[in-house]
């Protein structure tokens, strides 16, 4: 057995990283070659992106995995010297690693081997550990020979997929009023457990995701955030392209740990991926650059849609996907959704907008929203409006001795929107649009 250990890079490890763990993985790779490889080829990785976040989560995720097969060998350990003694002969070595899936029928729970025997098993647990104690996700050691649940080994959750805070209302999204009672309607019929049992008893099967489709920056982020807090459900954020582009060949896994950690979560839960084109556009045969990835990515997301209600775990789950480009969508994602249009605001929405925005700024008596929202252009978004906002009142203080006096005037607004219009501060330019080739990033 080689002794050469590949260096493990200490500067794109944080803080939390401790210099016993590094050890420990040394100690695990000196006396494996297959960890001798592993760790190089981080090491390859990390070098061609600079990405420090990568090198951290798969080095963490090695140590928990030498880590478990420590403590399966002290409980294995175990027992063989209570065999030695005679105290329980009946006794299996546990070498396995499992899952638990879901709990079900009293003290019964399913489980995955984590091994070359593959499917779910139903097993009895032991009286020591309650069902409630592992919920779907939990990895446990059991007997290779009867399945029998020998311990409960410490699963760390991962933090890129923990509930996100907010505080965004409805209150701060304005000319959108027909789309938010859409979503109210929708959504919260499926996070309210009553008027749930009663549309299933009527026989309808309520949405369990919805697609927002919009051009960038006429709200559909926030109008995932609000609905969140409108029913105090947990929201679950992810941008899709980090799933292809951070994460490549683990997609598929980044997707199911999503979404179990979601399912374990007390309160109602929603999910919601920006940019879903990333992962989810129209197979036509003729991917590029990790296209397989992608599909994998789609695919498991689709399982996960199509689980979702199925099991009393997973009722108060809702999918919010958003997109700015439908027609890349594959038909199977599309099917599996309620599609909401999120429309550039109009005249009368500009103006809600505008005062939303300028709500909390000392505004003077000169300024009228109607003459400021008639100088903006038609396809203004809610986006640039708060970005002329944000402008004027910055031109504002700039121009002030004591920043207490700043006063935002009709001038601020006007100046801030020719700085928008001629800069192009905040809006989609010409050059970032490849119109003979949209959305080929990920093809």
């Amino acid at each position: 057995m080689s002794d050469s250990v590949p260096e493990i890079k200490r500067e794109y490890l944080g803080n939390e990283f401790s210099d016993e763990k590094i050890e420990e993985l040394k100690r695990a790779a000196k006396r494996n070659k297959e960890l001798q490889q592993e760790i190089e080829n981080y090491n390859q990785a990390v070098e061609r992106s600079s990405d420090p976040e990568f090198y951290r989560d798969r080095l963490e995720e090695m140590y928990q995995r030498i880590n478990t097969t420590r403590k399966v060998a002290q409980v294995r350990d175990a027992v063989s010297q209570k065999m030695q003694q005679g105290e329980n002969e009946s006794v299996q070595s546990p070498v396995m690693k499992a899952v638990v899936v879901e709990e079900y029928d009293g003290r019964r729970i399913w489980i995955e081997p984590e091994s070359m025997v593959k499917g779910q098993y139903g097993v009895e647990l032991p009286s020591g550990i309650a069902p409630d104690s592992i919920p779907a996700g939990t990895e446990i050691a059991v007997d290779p020979q009867s399945f029998e649940v020998v311990e409960v080994l410490e699963k760390k959750k991962d933090a890129r997929f923990e509930p996100a805070s907010t505080e965004v209302t409805f209150s701060d999204i304005g000319g959108l009023d027909s789309v938010i009672d859409i979503l109210r309607k929708n959504i919260g019929v499926q996070l309210d457990e009553e008027k749930r049992m009663v549309a299933e008893g009527w026989d309808i099967d309520t949405d369990k995701a919805v697609m927002l489709v919009g051009q960038p920056g006429t709200g559909k982020t926030m109008l995932a955030k609000a609905v969140a807090n409108e029913f105090d459900a947990e929201i679950f954020s992810v941008n899709a392209p980090q799933l292809v582009e951070k994460f490549i060949g683990e997609g598929a896994k980044k997707i199911k740990k999503l979404y179990s950690q979601a399912s374990s979560t007390e309160k109602p839960s929603i999910v919601f991926i920006d940019e879903i084109d990333a992962i989810a556009k129209a197979r036509d045969g003729k991917r590029r650059h990790g296209g397989e990835e992608v599909e994998r990515t789609m695919s498991q997301l689709l399982s996960e849609l199509d689980g979702l209600g199925k099991e009393e775990g997973d009722q108060n789950i809702v999918s919010v996907f958003a997109t700015n480009k439908p027609s890349v969508l594959d038909p199977a994602i599309m099917n599996r959704c309620s599609a909401i249009e999120v429309p550039v605001p109009g005249e009368e929405a500009k103006e809600d907008i505008f005062r939303i925005h300028t709500r909390g700024l000392p505004i003077s008596s000169d300024v009228e929203a109607g003459e400021i929202v008639e100088e903006l252009g038609e396809d203004y978004t809610g986006r640039d409006i708060a970005q002329v906002c944000k402008q004027a009142a910055i031109s504002s203080l700039f121009e002030v001795e004591e920043p207490e006096e700043a006063e935002i005037s009709s001038q601020d607004f006007f100046e801030a929107i020719k700085d928008l219009e001629e800069g192009k501060m905040g809006m989609e330019t010409d050059f970032l649009i490849d119109e003979e080739h949209p959305g080929e990033i990920f093809a």
